[in-house]
């Protein structure tokens, strides 16, 4: 089963990126856009770098909000398409993406207000990427790490979603591993906490680091 969630996630994210907003929708029962954006109220500062970026969906959010961001992502394929989508809907915009990975983010020290990634995959607890996220952030930086989603809806489509999530493997993780998670972040200069915050009946975990 994680083979093939690899090669899944691998494909989704690079030749059928444009599939990503279809799946994200179908796997969240439509709510997808709306827990991305909800880590908008934990932001601090003007200056955000999102890590992994996808489709733009929280791109969108923040330049609507005002804020001056910046965006890394491995994928070509998603770069095209926040391109596309960003310059559509913000004409003037400068936009700011970069084809880069979070192990090596090609931005100066102390730059960054607050960092912050939504449903990333295991390259965040790489040392390589916390060494980097504490790079880039000023002293007093806030790194925001939006890990999962329990579903509580009563439904029979909700139901179905949290089956799915537990087969797959992507469901919020256990205290342990979250607890774990935060010391590992501590060794890379970063006080650390969870938070949990609810989109209409959903707990979203997140992870705030200082």
């Amino acid at each position: 089963m994680k083979i093939l969630l690899c090669i899944f996630f691998d494909l989704l994210y690079h030749s059928f990126a444009w599939t990503y907003d279809l799946v994200s929708w179908i796997v969240s029962g439509g709510r997808w856009n709306n827990w991305v954006r909800s880590v908008m109220r934990l932001i601090d500062g003007e200056n955000i770098l999102e890590l992994g970026c996808g489709t733009g969906t929280l791109q969108a959010g923040l330049l609507s909000a005002g804020y001056q961001t910046f965006a890394i992502d491995e994928s070509r394929q998603m770069l095209r398409i926040v391109a596309r989508r960003l310059a559509a809907k913000f004409p003037s915009y400068n936009y700011r993406l970069v084809r880069a990975r979070a192990e090596s983010i090609p931005l100066p020290a102390d730059s960054i207000d607050t960092l912050v990634a939504t449903f990333p995959s295991e390259y965040i607890t790489h040392p390589e990427t916390l060494t980097e996220c504490r790079r880039v952030l000023e002293p007093g930086g806030k790194f925001i790490i939006l890990l999962g989603v329990q579903i509580e809806g009563k439904g029979i489509y909700d139901g179905f979603l949290r089956l799915l999530y537990a087969i797959t493997g992507q469901k919020t993780p256990d205290i342990s591993v979250l607890e774990k998670n935060l010391q590992g972040m501590s060794v890379y200069g970063f006080t650390a906490r969870t938070e949990v915050i609810y989109y209409q009946q959903d707990r979203l975990t997140i992870i705030i680091a200082e």
